[in-house]
């Protein structure tokens, strides 16, 4: 198993500067314990973060700079929004960004990112068409990267013509792809093409498992070998010396998110996806650690919980802890850190991509 930062930026509004170099801040540690991925993800503006929260819509510029301040971790976007942007630009972006952090260190992640109509209409796009348009965008990025010639763009959405997309990667045929969907037609295209399947911290582990067997049955179609590696999912994890310790030190800052992400419907949805009911206040942790959702407490809390997690999806090849927040103080989190892959990760390190219990149990399965 490999491991890796998921930085999901939240943190009270300060300036975006102060809250972009925490990130950074993180992400140089991350590569000096030996993490191997980080990802970043794009929030743009919305109502409910106006003066409240600072976010990062542009995360390759973030990691240009973090590149410049690290050694060898991978990076890249959960999700770049490829739908709300032409191809052309989306392609020489990325490539100059894969210049600028080199070392064959940059992820092309993309997506349609979280269900809000917003981003599509601010920029004059059709909602209801994002899935569409995603495809359309790739297959245009792709193009973009491999024709060395002058070449038209005739699509349903996207247009253009003598397009000349220069730079072009360092090398388009090994970039590394990754996508986080939803949607059966790229998952289907994604597994067949080898791309990264990126899961969400907040989706359930039956969730996981049956968007992962789904990654393994089309992949294996394809003739993909060992797929399961190509899994990386994610989760929030905190680490104290016990888990009412870990608790109080997230007290605060998961209630202030919880109380921004309600106005998004936050609560609605984990009481539809889930069940549950998280108070909007203080007691909100509680819940969310009862639940699962968050994985908190002593090294061996936490490596408990997290091997009940990998065996529940039916395994994976990379594991993303969570950072990005404002929980505790920065001290804190950086010993969460360090002691995450101190304590933890080492007995994580050699479980192999397939969980034993959960192939056991497909293999009774297909017997009867």
């Amino acid at each position: 198993m490999h491991f890796g930062i998921f930085s999901n930026g939240f943190r009270p509004h300060s300036t975006a500067a102060e809250s972009y170099n925490e990130d950074i801040r993180e992400i140089v540690l991350a590569d000096e314990l030996g993490f191997r991925d980080a990802y970043i993800s794009e929030h743009h503006g919305e109502t409910a973060y106006i003066g409240a929260v600072d976010t990062i819509p542009a995360p390759d510029m973030l990691m240009c700079k973090a590149a410049a301040l690290t050694r060898q971790i991978r990076m890249g976007s959960a999700v770049k929004l490829i739908h709300l942007h032409h191809p052309v630009d989306v392609a020489i972006q990325a490539a100059v960004t894969d210049h600028l952090i080199g070392s064959n260190r940059y992820i092309f992640g993309f997506g349609t990112g979280f269900a809000s109509p917003l981003f599509s209409r601010e920029r004059g796009l059709s909602f209801e068409d994002r899935h569409a348009r995603l495809m359309e965008s790739l297959e245009g990025v792709l193009r973009c990267w491999t024709t060395d010639q002058p070449f038209d763009l005739e699509g349903r959405f996207w247009s253009g013509q003598g397009i000349i997309a220069l730079p072009k990667p360092l090398n388009a045929a090994a970039m590394p792809m990754a996508t986080a969907t939803d949607s059966e037609p790229m998952a289907k295209l994604a597994a067949e093409r080898g791309y990264i399947q990126l899961s969400a911290f907040l989706e359930s582990p039956q969730g996981i498992a049956a968007k992962a067997e789904r990654y393994v049955r089309f992949a294996t179609a394809a003739g993909i070998s060992d797929p399961r590696r190509n899994l990386t999912v994610s989760r929030l994890v905190y680490i104290a010396d016990s888990r009412a310790e870990a608790i109080e030190d997230m007290r605060t800052a998961v209630a202030y998110e919880v109380s921004v992400q309600a106005q998004r419907g936050f609560l609605t949805m984990l009481k539809k996806n889930f069940n549950l009911e998280v108070p909007n206040d203080a007691r909100a942790i509680e819940a969310l650690v009862e639940a699962g959702l968050y994985i908190v407490g002593s090294p061996e809390q936490v490596t408990d919980q997290l091997k009940t997690f990998y065996r529940a999806t039916g395994g994976f090849g990379t594991l993303l802890i969570v950072c990005g927040k404002s929980w505790a103080t920065p001290q804190k989190r950086e010993r969460s850190m360090r002691r995450f892959m101190s304590e933890v990760a080492p007995h994580l390190r050699d479980l192999p991509a397939v969980a034993p219990l959960a192939a056991e149990a497909r293999t009774s399965q297909s017997a009867s």
